[in-house]
């Protein structure tokens, strides 16, 4: 019983210190997060420009609404529901539907041969071509459960759908990358 009470006093401290953050304690946020939003922002438009537009409008968004935070889910995801939200509105507008091109996904990365480079990025890009290609609500649902880690309820919960509609997305998402990569193989 004490440590129900003691974990609900943290996390009102945590709550109270969140809504109440400074400079330092946002740029602390904004750099332990920054990267797992733009790669989810990157997945549901496609487009890097886009998914850096999303992110900081997320960060700004977040950080204006810091006092509707009510601690019932973490940190991490509510700022991905955020992003989601962000990016789903941008997708909607027919400015970025009619105007802005679909981007090739490049990373750079270092390695000690050239040879390497190469065959990881050709290997890097094509999965990421391949869940590209994807209808939106798979790709999402496989990037939500293979990069982030969110538990099926936590999926369902989060794009407010039911967890079988989840399961069913995820099961055809990957069902659909097995038969891409069987066909290149």
């Amino acid at each position: 019983m004490k440590e129900a009470g003691a974990a609900k006093a943290a996390q009102e401290d945590y709550l109270a210190t969140l809504t109440s953050a400074g400079p330092m304690e946002i740029e602390a946020i904004v750099a332990k997060y920054w990267s797992d939003i733009w790669n989810y922002a990157f997945v549901l438009t496609k487009k890097h420009d886009l998914a850096d537009d999303v992110t900081q409008d997320t960060f700004v968004q977040a950080f204006l609404g810091l006092d509707k935070f009510r601690g019932q889910a973490s940190v991490k995801t509510w700022l991905l529901k955020i992003c989601h939200n962000v990016a789903m509105n941008q997708l909607k507008s027919a400015f970025f539907r009619k105007i802005l091109p679909v981007a090739v996904v490049r990373h750079s990365r270092q390695s000690v041969s050239a040879e390497s480079v190469f065959f990881a990025k050709t290997k890097l890009d094509a999965v990421w071509e391949s869940m590209l290609d994807l209808p939106l609500k798979h790709r999402e649902v496989l990037m939500l459960e293979i990069k982030y880690e969110l538990s099926i309820a936590d999926i369902a919960d989060f794009l407010g759908i039911a967890e079988g509609t989840v399961k069913s997305r995820l099961h055809r998402a990957k069902a659909q990358m097995r038969k891409k990569w069987k066909e290149e193989e």
